[in-house]
This record gives structure tokens, sequence and C-alpha cells, in this order.
């Protein structure tokens, strides 16, 4: 089992978050923070480059595995949908890749209550479904969802990317 989420531009929300998971998380799990801070300045990090190193010193300090996604390219696209559903997919990579259950948390959620992922484990993913503007478009939300990359199917349809009247994820329509 493996709990993922995606830091940008708050460090300190990695510690909370890894406080939170062990003290309310049930069962074993390894927890990964993949690190989109920018090490130039850009309107994500209020023009801190230091930010991204702030993010791998957390890490190593609670010995959390870090891994930092190649976003250089971002430098030239200020979409920050367009930006986020690259780093969505670049993690979804990583979990296809690296087959296990993964758990993923947007940066700023924290469990307040007991957390039981075997209510989950039955299945072979749990989302939340979102829409846009009242439209009858729904589709995953990339800010909490389950993947059990082991028991899937057709994982090479899942992708974060947007698309006419969708935000992140809207590719993943129902």
């Amino acid at each position: 089992m493996k709990i993922v989420t995606s830091v940008v531009n708050n460090p300190i929300f990695i510690e909370i978050q890894y406080y939170t998971l062990q003290k309310y998380f049930k069962g074993d799990y390894e927890f990964i923070v993949f690190n989109d801070a920018k090490n130039f300045p850009d309107f994500t990090n209020g023009g801190d480059i230091t930010i991204k190193t702030k993010i791998e010193e957390i890490c190593k300090k609670l010995n959390i595995k870090c891994i930092n996604i190649p976003n250089k390219h971002h430098i030239l696209n200020k979409d920050a949908a367009y930006r986020c559903a690259n780093s969505m997919n670049y993690i979804l990579n990583y979990q296809k890749n690296n087959k296990d259950k993964y758990l993923l948390l947007d940066s700023d959620m924290f469990l307040i209550d007991y957390f039981d992922i075997d209510k989950y484990s039955k299945y072979d993913c749990a989302i939340v479904l979102q829409s846009r503007n009242n439209s009858k478009i729904n589709y995953f939300w990339n800010g909490i969802y389950y993947f059990d990359m082991t028991k899937m199917k057709n994982i090479n349809m899942l992708n974060w990317n947007t698309c006419s009247g969708c935000d992140v994820g809207g590719m993943m329509q129902e």
C-alpha cells in the first residue's frame, strides 16, 4: 500500500499529512511525496525557488520517499490545469510501472479520524466524481482516489488531461 501526494508550494503540509497518517491510518503503508515545486521563479512558488529543496529536506528528515516531477517545461506554459494534469499523469505512469494499491491525497488533505483502507481494498478503485458548470459530464477528481493497480483493467485508458468544459481528469469521463 502506497499513500501518495503531490506538493507544489506548501512544504509544511508534508509534516501534517505525515503525522496525521501515522495517527489515523489503519494498515501498513509507504508514504511517497511527488515534488512538483519549481526551481525557477513561478506563480506557484511566489518567486521562491527554494521550495523544491525545502520539500526534499522535509522528506529526508522524515524518511519519506521523495520523487521530483520533471517540470522545467512548465516555465513556458502558465495554464494551471494543464500543469496539474501533466504532473498527475507523471504520478499515474509511476503507478502503472510500480503496481500496488495507491491512495492519493491532495497535499492539503489531512486525516482527522481513523481511516481503514480495508473498506476499499475489495474494489479495483474508488473515486470521487466531479463536474463543471452544471455540466452533465462527470469525471474523476484528482484530489483523492484509491487505485489498486494490481487489479484494475484497461489502465491504459486512464488519463488526467483536461478536455473542453472539464478540469484535470476530464479525459476520465464516466
